[in-house]
């Protein structure tokens, strides 16, 4: 269940550790010293799975937005981020999408053979 305002992101270690090594040379922005303190407080738990990290919702998408993906750890940390701010994205075939081609038929096809008489036709007559 997703609480208003909240995003929960799923980082492995070594996410972790590449996303608090990002941080130090992504351009300051506000709530910067706050998540390098979530980061350091899940780095220094004792599971070797951290889980779930909390962040609030306008914290995460400002992350998701200064952070500079410098390797591929730190890239996959920041998709899995933006996925988790955006939600998935909507994938469908737009109605104009691809113009339907036009069917060619030979011109014998299109003419209409002559139609027999009507049993009603040759009743009246």
């Amino acid at each position: 269940m997703r609480h208003e305002g909240v995003v929960r992101v799923q980082w492995t270690r070594a996410e972790l550790t590449a996303i608090r090594e990002a941080i130090e040379v992504t351009p300051n922005f506000e709530g910067r010293l706050e998540v390098r303190d979530i980061l350091r407080d899940a780095l220094r738990s004792r599971s070797l799975r951290p889980g779930d990290i909390t962040f609030d919702y306008a914290l995460a998408e400002r992350l998701g937005g200064r952070l500079v993906p410098i390797d591929a750890p730190t890239a996959m940390a920041r998709a899995k981020l933006l996925l988790a701010v955006r939600g998935p994205k909507k994938r469908a075939v737009a109605a104009n999408a691809r113009p339907k081609r036009p069917l060619l038929v030979s011109a014998d096809l299109l003419a209409t053979p002559p139609a027999a008489p009507s049993v009603a036709a040759t009743a009246a007559a």
